[in-house]
C-alpha cells in the first residue's frame, strides 16, 4: 500500500476549494452592492443638478429682459 498513488482530491482539498470559491462570490456580491449604491448616489446628484438648473432658468425667464 505504501507504493500506491492516491488519486482524486481529499475532503480537505474540496472544502478548501469551496471556501475560496465562496469568498470570491461573496466579494463579487459586495462589489456589486457598492456599485449599485454609487449608481443611486449619482442618479440623485444628477436629478438635483437638473432641478437646480430648471429653477435658475425659471428665475431668469421671470426676471425678463428689462429687469
Amino acid at each position: 500500500m505504501d507504493g500506491e498513488r492516491q488519486q482524486g482530491m481529499s475532503l480537505i482539498e474540496v472544502l478548501l476549494a469551496m471556501l475560496v470559491l465562496g469568498l470570491g462570490v461573496f466579494a463579487a456580491a459586495a462589489a456589486q452592492v457598492r456599485a449599485l449604491q454609487a449608481t443611486d448616489s449619482a442618479l440623485h446628484s444628477t436629478q438635483a443638478a437638473y432641478l437646480q438648473h430648471g429653477e435658475r432658468e425659471q428665475a431668469r425667464i421671470n426676471a425678463g429682459p428689462g429687469r
